[in-house]
């Protein structure tokens, strides 16, 4: 195989890869920009913000200060924002979950006012959990769409580059080919051997 086809075999299948690697990346752009303006635009119209730091404890300064006073409009302020509750979740009944709390409530034997009381911090855990997925679900999604958004940005970035290398590919099969001509052409002439001139002879 001469030079010239082996270039244009490479540089075809380098066409080939560069074009399959920006369309999936502009597919995987696209994917990480509407993850991420859907999950904003499922906590934006739930007003959830971060109390001023004035007003939070010394742990919760440590923990989720970065974020006082802002509104939950992102997966990263959804993550903090669920820490933010677990915190006070645990202090509702000592630890307990909701579905330990809940079973302690229906338990035999309790009085009223002890199971009145425990089904109260059951119903606070519930809606504090529950809130707590939902967020968390959008941390999830915001996660991976932001993954597909960089992943998408790399693929169009690489393919833009191996595009490239494709081009010049073909320009140096084509250089080569010319290259190969002229020097075969040289080698002809050179090798054509110029015929003597024939001898006159004169009569007397």
């Amino acid at each position: 195989m001469n030079r010239k086809a082996w270039d244009q075999i490479v540089s075809a299948s380098a066409a080939v890869i560069a074009v399959a690697l920006i369309v999936l990346g502009g597919l995987a752009i696209y994917g990480g920009n509407f993850g991420r303006d859907n999950v904003r635009t499922r906590l934006e119209p739930q007003n959830i913000t971060f109390p001023p730091f004035d007003a939070m404890s010394p742990e919760e300064q440590q923990a989720v200060g970065d974020f006082a006073g802002q509104q939950v409009v992102n997966g990263s302020q959804a993550e903090a924002f669920s820490r933010y509750i677990g915190g006070h979740l645990a202090a509702v009944n000592d630890g307990a979950t909701y579905s330990e709390t809940s079973a302690a409530a229906r338990a035999e034997g309790l009085d009223p006012d002890t199971a009145a009381e425990l089904q109260g911090k059951a119903d606070t855990l519930f809606k504090g959990e529950t809130l707590r997925s939902i967020l968390l679900n959008a941390y999830g999604w915001w996660t991976v769409a932001t993954i597909a958004l960089f992943a998408g940005w790399a693929m169009v970035g690489f393919g833009i580059l191996l595009g490239v290398f494709a081009i010049l590919g073909f320009r140096h099969a084509k250089r080569a080919e010319a290259e190969r001509t002229a020097a075969e052409t040289d080698a002809g002439t050179n090798g054509r051997v110029t015929p003597s001139p024939t001898p006159t002879t004169t009569s007397v």
